[in-house]
């Protein structure tokens, strides 16, 4: 699958709409354990591959080795720093986003290349930002 340049792993509600959302520039292939999980992705128009991420033959049969780009987006945040860790250090990909619930665990993603989205730091400034008088 050499034509994929972007790979987002993990298809909860947020890994689905963030493949939507690559699809529309980018050959996306949307990895997931879980066959049911690519129910009600009809806006998609990407590849799809139910497998363990952490398969290294997984990623490679979904064309990594190609890939500018992986969304780490599971439930799990020690998956996603591991996923991180295989795509800088094994596959030598440039863009690496991975989702972390727990903000504190960002501290144990070791490549400074890895960007790192804490949903718990945006909804905390998102609460502040706006509505940071009314709860003080």
């Amino acid at each position: 699958m050499s034509d994929i340049n972007c790979i987002v792993i993990g298809a909860g509600r947020l890994g689905k709409n963030m493949a939507i959302m690559l699809c529309k520039k980018n050959n996306v292939m949307l990895i997931d354990n879980d066959r049911s999980a690519f129910n009600d992705l009809d806006e998609y128009s990407g590849f799809m591959e139910v497998g363990d991420a952490l398969d290294l033959e997984v990623l490679e049969n979904c064309g990594i080795r190609d890939c500018r780009t992986v969304v780490a987006i599971t439930e799990d945040d020690n998956k996603n720093i591991m996923l991180a860790d295989i795509c800088r250090q094994i596959y030598n990909i440039k863009n690496v986003y991975i989702r972390l619930k727990d903000s504190r665990k960002e501290k144990l993603v070791a490549d400074e290349n890895v960007r790192c989205v804490c949903q718990f730091d945006l909804t905390l400034d998102h609460f502040r930002s706006h509505y940071g008088e009314e709860l003080a």
